[in-house]
């Protein structure tokens, strides 16, 4: 099977491809599937599986990017026809593939419903038709265990200890399926986060210490009209002191009128970022879950969800 861009190569770091994307760094894209939009009922048509045609219209911005991210439901549920061409075409463009886990087993006690967790069964399956179909899984990116595992009282408020004895059987499902990839994780920066950084570091020791893996990288998904610019600073510097790499999910906002306004708004932070040293991320997640921007394609509209990666990285 042929390495994506040298898999040792993706795993030590960012490709550097262009003087803008190097002052970037690390660019991934992820966008709303066809399983979760009918998981969530839109019966808007998706132009998600597009992307994967030869002659797909984002040339531009595949040639930017280094990671794409998909659901764990896309994962476990999407077509094998679908799941082949997906890992076929990142293979060609030598994209890296990274899975968004719903990382937490529920219980009978709880867990069921709620965002971020599944079963030890789903993970395995995901693991296992990625494998079947020839792909490699380079990245695992949580979903949030510690906020609907630990902080939200929709979860089961584990302690972080028995968090990490949680999720720890499907890492090690995933590390045999994939002997190289690399775990991380996703935490939302509100005004609350700051009362919680201590404990989320706390899990990244007890995930080394439990699991023998080291997370390597923590993604912050900011709500925008919180006080992140601070809390983004303390993130670099303590994030790099721990070791991880530091990244910033980039989208637009749930209230968007149309697409345009949310890529607008996207590309408005991109720059806002990427232009103070102090809160520049090392890896940039170009990502929508939301119903916006409807469309992926193409990425010489300025409203599409590719169009994002064009506007800011790749002008």
């Amino acid at each position: 099977m042929m390495k994506l861009k040298s898999l040792s190569a993706i795993i030590l770091g960012a490709v550097m491809f262009s003087t803008s994307a190097a002052a970037a760094g690390q660019i991934w894209l992820s966008g709303v599937d066809p399983v979760v939009q009918a998981d969530r009922g839109e019966r808007v048509a998706s132009d998600f599986m597009t992307l994967f045609s030869p002659n797909a219209d984002w040339h531009r911005a595949a040639a930017a990017i280094q990671v794409f991210k998909l659901s764990t439901q896309f994962l476990h549920r999407s077509s094998d026809a679908d799941l082949a061409a997906v890992i076929r075409d990142l293979r060609r463009r030598h994209i890296a593939l990274a899975m968004e886990a719903e990382i937490l087993v529920a219980t009978t006690r709880c867990g069921n419903g709620v965002p971020g967790y599944t079963t030890a069964a789903v993970i395995k399956k995901a693991a296992d038709r990625v494998a079947a179909q020839g792909g490699e899984i380079a990245y695992v990116a949580f979903d949030e265990p510690m906020t609907w595992g630990h902080f939200a009282h929709s979860g089961c408020q584990y302690k972080t200890e028995d968090l990490v004895d949680n999720i720890a059987p499907n890492i090690r499902t995933l590390k045999a399926a994939f002997p190289h990839v690399q775990f991380g994780d996703i935490k939302p920066v509100t005004d609350q986060t700051p009362g919680r950084f201590d404990e989320i570091l706390r899990f990244a020791k007890l995930f080394k210490a439990k699991t023998g893996e080291p997370l390597t990288f923590l993604q912050a998904d900011l709500i925008w009209q919180s006080n992140w610019r601070p809390q983004l600073m303390v993130w670099k510097t303590r994030l790099h002191a721990a070791g991880l790499s530091y990244g910033v999910v980039i989208d637009g906002d749930p209230a968007d009128r149309n697409d345009l306004a949310w890529t607008s708004h996207a590309v408005q932070r991109y720059r806002e970022l990427v232009a103070d040293p102090a809160i520049s991320p090392d890896a940039f997640i170009i990502q929508s879950w939301q119903p916006r921007p409807t469309h992926m394609l193409p990425d010489g509209n300025r409203d599409t969800l590719t169009s994002v990666i064009v506007q800011a990285v790749a002008h």
